[in-house]
């Protein structure tokens, strides 16, 4: 399966250089990538407002029903991988129920790429049919 991420600054940056070798979504409904990802599955990333420019490989994924206390669990564990330091506001994701961490591979600098507005979506999971 192929997937689109948009991604924010520093976090953007932080994949392509190799600082950010985990992607996390938290959300509070099961919303794509929760369930949708899977372990060598391409992922097409995307800074917000700009056209498609890397890609990576899914290496593993791991989902999570969260509680508080889960949550800084995840943080303790895997926060340099993620990059919860330069989270704007960690604690607004004690409020969510739901994380998808994803761990990435092969990172890989593309020609851009334009894709369709995600009208606020941060994850598109790609139809091939």
């Amino acid at each position: 399966m192929e997937h689109i991420a948009i991604l924010r600054q520093p976090f953007f940056d932080m994949v392509l250089n190799g600082e950010k070798t985990i992607e996390s979504r938290w959300s509070m409904n099961k919303c794509a990538p929760y369930g949708r990802v899977n372990s060598g599955d391409l992922i097409y990333l995307k800074e917000s407002g700009k056209a498609v420019t890397a890609t990576a490989k899914v290496k593993e994924v791991k989902y999570f029903e969260l509680t508080p206390s889960l949550v800084e669990e995840l943080r303790m564990k895997y926060g340099k991988e993620i990059g919860t330091d330069k989270f704007a506001d960690w604690q607004s994701t004690l409020n969510k129920r739901y994380c998808t961490l994803i761990w990435i591979e092969d990172v890989t600098k593309i020609e851009p790429m334009i894709v369709k507005r995600s009208n606020g979506a941060g994850w598109i999971v790609l139809d091939k049919n």
